[in-house]
């Protein structure tokens, strides 16, 4: 009998020992807007101390996720927020995103972001 349930704790589970079980955390939870989402580009991209993107917008959704390092994030019109490792944030088609800076002039910040675009989009356009 134990031998059985041995057994059937490998099939269930997959091995034998205690296993920590799956777990889930929303990050970001958001609406889509009405669009047609013909492609989806995920980047992981690396700020070198201090850098930051130009003044830019983004022609569709882009979702990201804080890896390592802080970021100073803002929006147009929207007051300066420091993102941290863990922390998810959203950049709206369209709005202009004055600033996304790493806030750390001694080490990188590593972000991934999930850009929701038409074929043959651009993932980001900088202002000029």
């Amino acid at each position: 009998m134990k031998k059985l349930l041995v057994i059937m704790s490998v099939l269930l589970t997959g091995s034998a020992g205690a296993q920590t079980p799956l777990a889930r955390k929303t990050l970001l939870q958001q609406p889509l807007p009405a669009t047609t989402i013909e492609q989806v580009r995920m980047d992981q991209i690396t700020l070198g101390p201090g850098e930051g993107a130009p003044v830019h917008h983004h022609p569709g959704e882009v979702y990201g996720y804080i890896v390592s390092g802080e970021v100073i994030y803002q929006p147009a019109g929207e007051p300066a927020v420091t993102l941290h490792p863990g922390d998810a944030f959203r950049e709206m088609a369209g709005k202009e995103i004055t600033v996304f800076k790493n806030a750390q002039t001694d080490k990188p910040a590593t972000f991934v972001a999930v850009y929701l675009l038409k074929k043959d989009q651009p993932p980001i356009i900088i202002k000029k």
